[in-house]
């Protein structure tokens, strides 16, 4: 893992210029006249990472960063959505009509400007991308890509069927906006039982994702979301904002990234093994860990090298008794000597057969000529694969 002093290293360097284009100091004043409170931290063009937030200033642990009030944020339009039938829709789709019926204000177009563009999406999402490179996915993310999709689709065509035809609907614009809603958005609890809804917080969406225990705290306050310093910060440090405890596979489907350790180690991660396992137990057992609620969701967790509790339990069912098998899954320890070997040693070949599929993807990574526009995708697909050997080889003593 990275040092400390490495996470925190100082970006505000010839490496990390300040984002002095007119739309973000344009958007920095619209916000603040909505008032937004806009701490000693600013937008920043970062090497390789895009836009995100820097310090300006020493910053003490605790201090204020950012307060993005109720009326700043960007909320579903409810008589709007109620014009066009579409108070039923997801939240998610309320969220990125309304967004897109409101694209043309002033307002919106400001702040839109410091968003990323369709490109960017086409380019960075599975979701988006050609089944040539779709084939090149490893397996645990087959799931997650195909309830996005599904998700998606249910959304559009909620929007088509149930919207009054007094709105130009247009679907590749409406999933640019579902799209942005699906990678920055915040759920939003109004106080005294009011019903909640997703919504956009401006000068937040700048942060980029830290994965736990490197983030700063997001508060919801009563009247808005609170951003404070979660350690001291240095000038020209980065600021990040947890999405949740992601693997890089999560990160991937709905952001369209990998943290790759360069700067952030992503200790959230895992590597998924339901494919690699499940085929190597018998019948039986997984009639018996389906009846007990632990049939998939096997893991390799390469921060501390183990396997998850529900790998432990899952292979422990091919190999011990009933009654020993029973006793690890209640207390999480063997009944008489420790069988970790043994699930290691039942486990390893067959991760060794998972590292040679792996290869066998990032050869054809490696040779395959892509079309134009492709290269981030084959890039970043080339990263996960080799996360997923480095953590293989690294269990196995490869």
């Amino acid at each position: 893992m990275s040092s400390r002093a490495t996470k925190r290293k100082k970006l505000a360097s010839a490496a990390a210029t300040l984002a002095g284009d007119d739309y973000h100091a344009a958007f920095a004043i619209w916000s603040r006249e909505r008032g937004v409170e806009i701490g000693n931290v600013t937008a920043a063009t970062l090497p390789g990472r895009g836009l995100g937030l820097i310090t300006t200033a020493t910053i003490a642990k605790g201090n204020r960063m950012l307060f993005v009030p109720a009326r700043a944020m960007f909320m579903p339009d409810m008589p709007l959505l109620k014009k066009h039938k579409l108070a039923q829709a997801s939240p998610q789709a309320q969220l990125a009509f309304s967004a897109m019926a409101a694209s043309k204000t002033p307002g919106m177009q400001i702040w839109q400007a410091t968003w990323p563009t369709d490109e960017d999406f086409e380019r960075s999402l599975p979701m988006r991308w050609p089944v040539q490179v779709r084939d090149l996915l490893p397996p645990s993310i087959d799931q997650p890509l195909r309830r996005q999709e599904e998700d998606y689709r249910k959304d559009w065509l909620s929007l088509r069927d149930s919207a009054s035809s007094g709105f130009p609907f247009d679907e590749q614009l409406f999933r640019y906006y579902w799209s942005i809603v699906n990678s920055r958005s915040f759920h939003w609890k109004p106080p005294k039982g009011r019903p909640g809804s997703m919504v956009m917080c401006p000068f937040i969406d700048y942060m980029n994702h830290g994965p736990t225990g490197t983030s700063c705290d997001i508060l919801q306050r009563p009247n808005g979301y609170e951003v404070l310093a979660e350690r001291d910060y240095e000038s020209g440090e980065e600021v990040l904002a947890t999405y949740g405890a992601h693997p890089n596979d999560k990160l991937l489907v709905h952001y369209g990234f990998v943290l790759s350790g360069t700067i952030v180690r992503n200790i959230d991660d895992d590597v998924r093994l339901d494919q690699t396992l499940l085929p190597a137990f018998s019948t039986e057992v997984r009639k018996q860990l389906r009846d007990v609620g632990f049939l998939g969701g096997y893991a390799l967790l390469p921060a501390s090298n183990e396997l998850c509790f529900k790998t432990q339990v899952a292979v422990r069912a091919m190999l011990l008794t009933c009654n020993e098998w029973e006793y690890f899954m209640g207390c999480g320890e063997d009944l008489t000597e420790d069988q970790g070997k043994a699930v290691a040693s039942f486990v390893r070949p067959l991760l060794r057969q998972f590292r040679a599929q792996a290869i066998e993807k990032l050869d054809v990574l490696q040779t395959v000529k892509f079309e134009t526009g492709l290269e981030y995708a084959v890039s970043t697909l080339r990263t996960r694969w080799e996360q997923i050997v480095s953590a293989i080889d690294a269990f196995t003593g490869a």
